[in-house]
């Protein structure tokens, strides 16, 4: 899971979002789906982005996430190399014996 940031405890969470006039770091973890689904409240999603202004460590998380869904989006091989003649011999034996 991830490491919480160094704001964690400072206010209670809402709608998951916010319920005091900033969002913690466990909070920005915990909305950071909803922040990259666009569900988020106007008002968690301007507390959201003002917290982000100012914390190094989630912006930089967010940064992170960004990358790993663009990685997923992104396949790095676009299809399995075909089996070789032996491959599929040595397979077609071994089901013949069974």
């Amino acid at each position: 899971m991830t490491t919480p940031g160094p704001h964690d405890d400072a206010h209670p969470a809402e709608d998951p979002g916010v319920t005091a006039d900033e969002v913690t770091c466990r909070q920005f973890v915990e909305l950071i789906t909803d922040y990259f689904e666009g569900t988020l409240s106007d008002r968690t999603l301007s507390r959201v982005e003002e917290h982000l202004v100012i914390c190094d460590w989630c912006g930089t998380y967010l940064a992170q996430m960004r990358a790993t869904i663009d990685s997923l989006r992104t396949p790095e091989h676009e299809s399995a190399p075909e089996p070789s003649a032996s491959v599929l011999a040595a397979l077609r034996a071994r089901a013949a014996r069974k």
